[in-house]
């Protein structure tokens, strides 16, 4: 086999490898979502900044009828091996006083977009 089928070769193998690991965490990150949908009768709420270079984030809350964050998860990395990691530093926590004014990371991002869908969720079913 010459160079160019050993380059080949390398290059889809790699992108097999690649996929294979994207699945994995599309895996992982149905499984943290359907064990908090679970968990209460609150509210849910998952916000997600995507970066085309650097690291994005992903927050999923959990809130109570009243609005208090009962849970929270934070996926934030670059590569497919991040994993969600608890957040506790935000349990207990009044979902409206979360929401940062100028978000400036990928993480406060995801978590803004995360309230604001605990908000809609609260507003729509209030309104019923």
């Amino acid at each position: 086999m010459g160079t160019w089928g050993m380059f080949i070769l390398l290059f889809v193998l790699f992108w097999v490898i690649q996929g294979s690991l994207t699945l994995l965490q599309s895996r992982h990150y149905q499984r943290q979502l359907f064990e908090l949908q679970r968990q209460s009768s609150g509210y849910l709420g998952v916000g997600v900044r995507k970066n085309r270079w650097g690291a994005g984030a992903v927050a999923i809350l959990v809130t109570d009828p009243a609005g208090v964050v009962t849970h929270c998860r934070k996926l934030a990395g670059v590569s497919v091996f991040a994993r969600f990691r608890d957040e506790p530093s935000l349990v207990g926590k009044v979902v409206e006083d979360l929401k940062e004014i100028q978000p400036r990371t990928s993480w406060e991002q995801a978590l803004n977009m995360a309230v604001e869908k605990v908000e809609e969720a609260r507003q729509t079913r209030a309104a019923v």
